[in-house]
């Protein structure tokens, strides 16, 4: 039995459509599955009693990277594939590990879809990491903080105005008005106190649509890429924003990077965290941790 768990609001609830084409292969293939949709956030404990993990091969998320973080504790360190057929509006995972990017262009949703859907009939798998927070939640590509949250959620109000430059006008103001607050940062047991613009604790490269914020993450060696930004004058930091879509900040003097297995941030009351897309409030302290290999991933 292979579990489909579908996101039917991924890409403004294109995935709806995404949904038949998947089934029709799978019925060609005479492949028992089964499509279960989710219901919302915190609908975890739900979709995993749907499941008879002793007859389960696979399981596949529709949707996009927030889907994906969701329910990649299904997958983590048990014996089963974890697929993705990427239906959401930014699909970073699929960046961020190269043997999953598929060579060809596609020239319509559709392609991408049956593309995607013949990969988990062949089943090949690639043994990656997964990163833990507090230990009961994953996520599989990018969490952190910082002033890409406050861009984020200053988007969202202005989204159905500006559309595609929302983004841009919200990164502008934040520039402008962001104040960084400071953390006590633990790396492998090392602790600094200090602000920071952006942390970005990466297992993948990519994030917020193609943004190139770790060059050095690689998903199956075995270790967290820490991205350090620290504070720095709006003016540098307006430079610096046009360089993260090629990678090309990795050159500024502010920015750091450290291969790691632990996090541990400490702060003062909550504070919004970036899991994959998905902001999730948490409470001091927080800790991330890499799971080697957790993760059986179909490519």
């Amino acid at each position: 039995m292979i579990y489909f768990i579908v996101n039917p609001f991924a890409g403004s609830g294109k995935v709806r459509t995404a949904v038949p084409i998947i089934e029709k292969i799978m019925r060609e293939n005479n492949i028992e599955h089964l499509f279960i949709n989710t219901r919302g956030s915190d609908d975890f404990a739900r979709i995993s009693g749907l499941i008879d993990y002793s007859k389960v091969p696979s399981i596949v998320c529709v949707g996009g990277d927030g889907t994906i973080q969701e329910y990649i504790g299904l997958a983590v360190n048990r014996d089963i594939n974890f697929g993705v057929i990427p239906a959401g509006s930014g699909n970073d995972l699929i960046k961020s590990f190269p043997k999953a990017i598929p060579k060809q262009k596609f020239d319509s949703y559709e392609e991408k879809i049956i593309f995607y859907t013949n990969k988990i009939i062949e089943n090949k798998t690639e043994t990656v990491d997964a990163v833990s927070v507090n230990g009961d939640k994953y996520f599989f590509n990018i969490g952190g903080t910082g002033i890409d949250i406050q861009v984020l959620v200053d988007t969202l109000p202005i989204k159905h105005i500006f559309g595609g430059g929302s983004y841009f006008l919200s990164l502008i103001k934040n520039v402008f008005t962001y104040s960084t607050e400071e953390i006590t940062l633990t790396v492998d047991g090392i602790t600094e106190t200090a602000k920071y613009l952006l942390l970005a604790i990466c297992n993948g490269s990519y994030y917020g649509g193609g943004l190139k914020i770790a060059p050095p993450a690689v998903m199956n060696d075995g270790f967290i890429t820490l991205c350090k930004i620290a504070d720095m004058p709006r003016a540098k930091m307006i430079a610096m924003f046009g360089k993260v879509k090629n990678g090309g900040h990795v050159n500024i003097k502010e920015v750091s990077f450290i291969n790691c297995s632990s996090v541990k941030l400490e702060f003062s009351g909550k504070m919004v965290i970036n899991l994959d897309g998905n902001l999730c409030d948490f409470e001091s302290p927080l800790t991330f941790e890499i799971l080697k290999g957790a993760v059986k991933l179909i490519v």
